[in-house]
Formats: structure tokens, C-alpha cells, sequence
């Protein structure tokens, strides 16, 4: 096999933006990756690629990208060492031994699904169910509000995103912009376009907010405020 030939591979991307999981063709020159695009054959994503998926290829070979563990030894500083990983692991261990298992907290980063060694997560979890430590989900600091925000709409009540097109009645989006999502947002379009009613909840006028009958802005921070949402009648800054 000549590993010099160029070769165009068929994959997905590995950002995980659930629901939305694009098609992504991928371009491989003597065994190092050229270029990525989308896969218009994706009968899902159609041939889009946002600009993260796009960028996928500045990670691979990145000159930036560190490649072994770093150590910070004095904490007013922002000076950090090069270290071994027997180093590294002695470290983390007396830091955990010190401060016990309530103060230890796991947090995989969205590095551990991008790159798809979900192993390592699986393995972080039981370690942490084992060692009675909290262990922190990576959506914490990405999706996981939207995520949240899209269960309590309902929406993932129907079966599918075409399900919802061609039956829902109503959709609300409290706090879930998933009409920046390409492979959602055209589905949520259809339904509207066939008269399903469609309400927007957020603090700013999103992408779903174009294609809804209702958008109610409310100001941000005060959904918990005595169970009532102070609305903004021109859009919160």
C-alpha cells in the first residue's frame, strides 16, 4: 500500500454538538492529514461544517499542542516545568492524599470524547466512584445548559428531530438555541412553515428566534427570582 498516494477518507466530526453530528471528508496526503470539509452525502448535515469542524486539522501537528505534562510549582507564578508522567502522577497523588476524596473533583475536558477515547472517561468515572470523589461531566462547561435546556422543552420527548417536523404542534425553546444547529434548525423551520407554533425563551434574539411566532427576552440572572422572569421589553444588553 503507498501511504504517499492521496486519499479522501469519510468520517464524522468529532466535536459531539448534539444533536448535530456532520459529515466530514477528509483529506490525507503522505499519510499526513491536508484538509477537512463536509460531506455533502451526509443525508444529515447535508455538506455544512461549522467553523470548529472546519478547523479540526489545526489540531493534528500543531506545534503548540503540548505533549507531555507540565508542572507549576509555585502558584504566584505563571512559570511552568517540563515533567515526566511518573513525576506528574506522584504529584496529582499527594495533592489528593492531602486534601482527601470531598475536595477532589474529575473533569475529563471535551478532549476525552473529541478524540474518541471514551475509555479514559469510562475509566476516570469508576475511579472516581471508587475513590468516593466527585467527577465532573466535560458538557459542564459546553452544551450541557443547552442539553439541559432541550430536556425540559420536551423536545426530547419525540422520537426524532423528523418526528418533530412532521408532527409537533408546538415547540418551545427555553434556553436551547438549537436553531443554530443545521441538522435541527431546518426541521424546526419545516414544522413552522406547517403551522406549528414556535416559542422562543431566551435573553438575547437567537438564530431559532427568526423562525418563531412568539420570542419572550427575559433579563438575564432573574429566572430564579421568585419563580417569575423579568421580561425586557427591547432585549437585554
Amino acid at each position: 500500500m503507498d501511504i504517499t498516494a492521496s486519499k479522501v477518507v469519510r468520517t464524522m466530526c468529532p466535536m459531539n454538538c448534539r444533536p448535530t453530528f456532520c459529515g466530514v471528508l477528509v483529506e490525507v496526503e503522505g499519510g499526513r492529514l491536508k484538509a477537512v470539509s463536509g460531506d455533502k452525502d451526509n443525508p444529515d448535515s447535508q455538506g455544512f461544517l461549522c467553523v470548529r469542524g472546519r478547523a479540526t486539522n489545526e489540531i493534528i501537528g500543531n506545534p503548540g499542542r503540548l505533549l507531555c505534562p507540565q508542572i507549576r510549582d509555585d502558584r504566584r507564578t505563571n512559570t511552568w516545568r517540563r515533567a515526566s508522567w511518573d513525576e506528574a502522577l506522584d504529584f496529582i497523588a499527594r495533592r489528593m492524599r492531602k486534601v482527601g476524596p470531598e475536595a477532589v473533583g474529575l473533569w475529563a475536558g471535551h478532549g476525552g470524547f473529541t478524540s474518541g477515547s471514551t475509555v479514559t472517561v469510562q475509566m476516570m468515572q469508576r475511579f472516581a466512584n471508587m475513590y468516593g470523589c466527585q467527577n465532573w461531566h466535560p458538557a459542564m462547561i459546553c452544551w450541557g445548559l443547552g442539553g439541559f435546556g432541550v430536556g425540559l422543552t420536551g423536545a426530547l420527548e419525540v422520537n426524532t428531530k423528523e418526528d418533530m417536523a412532521e408532527n409537533s404542534r408546538m415547540i418551545v425553546l427555553s434556553g436551547a438555541n438549537i436553531g443554530s444547529q443545521p441538522n435541527t434548525a431546518r426541521h424546526i423551520i419545516s414544522a413552522w412553515r406547517r403551522g406549528a407554533k414556535v416559542i422562543t425563551i431566551d435573553v438575547r434574539r437567537t438564530e431559532a428566534a427568526a423562525q418563531s411566532d412568539e420570542v419572550m427576552l427575559i433579563r438575564p440572572g432573574s429566572d430564579a427570582a421568585g419563580g417569575e422572569h423579568r421580561l425586557c421589553p427591547d432585549g437585554c444588553d
